[in-house]
């Protein structure tokens, strides 16, 4: 402790002497003795310490207690208070500026060494504490989740900047009001509401198999959520700790896969995985209601020819082009698949007879004998096709599918550029 420097402020001459030479034969330095509030103001600006030692009453314009109100301000210097009067307003009136000690006079040696002790101590707990804050804040000031923490109350006393941006707020308008107040939100896209708070969200299940959305005015994010209590000495909950990420990135690239894995990459029209799955539905209602429903194969006419003429990016194009055309041909109760290559399938809902689809197949060949306009190139590129209708050429899914391709290998064995009727005598249309 020998390094520790000392200030003492104190406006009786000899009792300052005394106090100097108790200091230095406890082994610290004494920087200055002064005798008013200024000049200890100016003595740590100029001659820094450890320690000041202030008396209550002093010389000049400002009392110690007001001198030590300063210094802590604006210096962090720990302060211990030497005073003859123990009047209960003068205790209250330093006690509120929470010094590190405080001496009646007169005092031993031991009593002072005690004190300053003391003081030393506490200045360098709460230091450490401070250092530990500034870490702590940091690191959750640095990290890309949410985090906000409350009381024992479950009052907020902390958000972190990612946090504050979540919920578009600050901490100095939700400190002190209750987490449920402000962290609003849903489970799912139901609407309905899930209150956290401290007996929620201790039995609640935030796992990744719920989906929970942040409500923030009109505005809804998917947010994957995380919690913990903060317990005391005897395990007794004195707080807790909710941390939330924003996963609406996440979501996107999820629906993207999903889409990816039952839609074709290149015309984003269903692929073979969802058109069967219709196509079962399709057939289970049409069963029910004692209706006819049906579907068509079709392949686009030498369409290898223009991928060799034209290169492989005209031909996607024309495909491009060729699964447009059909969605503008058919109602939206129909689907229109591509099944890989130039091979496509359509789907014809429900039917009063099997007439509606030799329509929709005489609209199709007709259509695709008008040019495609591609790259500032026409082309034109017929189509094959083959019709099945439930239940007269199958009831099975599998089986109506193989029917229809039956039905196109025909017309396609006919000339191309028609299309084919699946009857159990294959009569030509």
């Amino acid at each position: 402790m020998k390094d520790k420097k000392i200030l003492i402020v104190e406006d009786e001459l000899l009792i300052s002497s005394y106090i100097e030479q108790m200091v230095r034969n406890l082994g610290y330095q004494v920087t200055e003795i002064v005798d008013s509030g200024d000049q200890a103001i100016e003595s740590v600006q100029k001659n820094p310490c450890d320690l000041v030692l202030m008396d209550i009453r002093l010389k000049g314009n400002i009392n110690g207690i007001q001198a030590a109100s300063q210094i802590w301000n604006l210096y962090s210097i720990p302060i211990v208070y030497l005073t003859a009067y123990a009047d209960e307003d003068t205790v209250a009136l330093a006690g509120s500026t929470e010094p590190f000690g405080y001496l009646l006079k007169p005092f031993d040696e031991k009593e002072l060494l005690v004190a300053i002790e003391i003081a030393f101590y506490k200045h360098q707990i709460e230091n450490e504490i401070k250092l530990q804050r500034r870490w702590f804040k940091a690191i959750l000031s640095s990290i890309t989740d949410g985090v906000i923490s409350t009381d024992r109350d479950g009052r907020i006393n902390f958000i972190n900047p990612i946090g504050e941006k979540l919920l578009g707020t600050d901490l100095g308008q939700v400190v002190g009001k209750k987490l449920e107040e402000v962290f609003q939100v849903q489970i799912g896209k139901t609407g309905k509401n899930f209150g956290l708070n401290l007996e929620t969200i201790g039995p609640a299940d935030f796992s990744l198999n719920q989906d929970f959305y942040l409500v923030r005015g009109m505005e809804k994010i998917p947010v994957e959520l995380g919690h913990s209590f903060v317990k005391g000495d005897f395990d007794q909950i004195v707080g807790s700790v909710v941390v939330f990420r924003d996963i609406t990135q996440r979501k996107i690239q999820e629906e993207q896969l999903n889409f990816m894995a039952i839609h074709d990459s290149l015309t984003g029209l269903p692929n073979r995985l969802l058109f069967n799955d219709r196509l079962k539905m399709n057939l289970e209602q049409a069963k029910r209601k004692k209706l006819k429903t049906g579907m068509m194969m079709l392949d686009l006419d030498f369409f290898k020819r223009i991928n060799d003429t034209y290169g492989h990016s005209f031909g996607d194009q024309v495909l491009i082009e060729s699964g447009q055309r059909l969605n503008q041909l058919i109602r939206k109760s129909d689907t229109v698949a591509r099944f890989g290559g130039d091979e496509f399938a359509v789907l014809l809902g429900e039917m009063q007879s099997a007439l509606s689809g030799i329509q929709v197949a005489e609209r199709i060949i007709q259509a695709f004998r008008q040019p495609f306009s591609v790259e500032g190139r026409e082309v034109v590129c017929t189509v094959s096709l083959g019709l099945a209708i439930f239940p007269e050429a199958a009831e099975e899914t599998e089986e109506l599918i193989k029917k229809a391709d039956i039905a196109l290998y025909k017309a396609k064995e006919a000339g191309r550029n028609c299309f084919q009727l699946f009857e159990s005598k294959n009569v030509q249309k």
